[in-house]
């Protein structure tokens, strides 16, 4: 595939920006795993992020999250540069989930969403040593907090479970109540429908619905084509660590591009192509 890429540019987003990430570069010795990657996502907004195995889609939420220093590149949250460590990126407003399960396995349901608070708590050692009022009245506050969030997620009834005991959709729903319990004002989600099946699949895309209608935009890879442009209000391509295209479901579709990458060679009436392609 020629490495010289021209990317198409999607419509400026309306609402105000959260995220600008603008010119992401990562390398690892020779290898170019994230290549000038420039994205938005503004309030409100749910952007989708596909590209074929190892077209760099984790690696830039790593660096996106602190996990990785970029070697070139800005990333802002809220016209601020973020520094590049994790707890800093979640305490500035940017929460997320892991392709791969991340729950401490041997901890009730409320346990883990519990953690997920740490960033948003103030009290120290002395005053978790002595216990104190404010202690009392913030210990009160997120057992609260992460009880609302079980109900939001459906899993309130199982707060006293350990979590390696969950059916697997409802782990991935509990490491997105632990996620929100940080309060994030964007939520990146690493493959949120891996392993579902068909029901597991429409309630997840229900609950980012639900998650985007309390105000938190929301950034997402997925293989699930159809589950994504059913989902989101703009879409990216990564193909070789590179941006290729962005914009709406029928842009994207029918971009010759993406269907060269995914299918490996352009097929005759592209269009239709590559809409059976996301609809399977």
């Amino acid at each position: 595939m020629n490495t010289e890429m021209t990317t198409t540019t999607a419509p400026a987003p309306t609402g105000t920006t959260l995220l600008d990430v603008r010119g992401v570069t990562m390398r690892f010795g020779g290898l170019t795993a994230v290549n000038n990657v420039d994205l938005t996502v503004s309030e409100g907004e749910i952007i989708g992020l596909i590209g074929p195995n190892g077209a760099g889609k984790t690696t830039f939420f790593n660096c996106l999250t602190g996990l990785y220093v970029p070697t070139e590149g800005t990333v802002s949250y809220k016209g601020n540069l973020l520094p590049p460590k994790p707890h800093r990126v979640t305490q500035a407003g940017i929460a997320r989930t892991f392709q791969n399960i991340r729950l401490f396995a041997n901890m009730t349901v409320l346990e883990n969403v519990l953690v997920g608070r740490h960033s948003r708590t103030k009290e120290g050692l002395f005053s978790a040593i002595l216990r104190g009022p404010g202690y009392r009245r913030a210990e009160s506050e997120s057992h609260d907090r992460a009880m609302e969030l079980l109900e939001f997620t459906g899993l309130a009834a199982k707060a006293d479970h350990l979590a390696r005991n969950l059916p697997y959709g409802e782990q991935r729903k509990l490491e997105i109540a632990r996620a929100l319990a940080s309060d994030p004002g964007l939520l990146l989600l690493d493959e949120p429908t891996a392993g579902m099946n068909p029901q597991e699949t429409r309630a997840a895309e229900e609950l980012v619905f639900a998650i985007r209608d309390r105000g938190i935009a929301i950034l997402v890879i997925e293989h699930d084509m159809r589950f994504i442009f059913n989902l989101c209000d703009r879409t990216a391509v990564l193909v070789q660590g590179q941006k290729i295209v962005e914009g709406d479901r029928e842009t994207v579709q029918n971009d010759e591009r993406v269907i060269t990458a995914y299918l490996g060679a352009p097929l005759e009436g592209t269009g239709a192509a590559a809409s059976t392609e996301a609809d399977q």
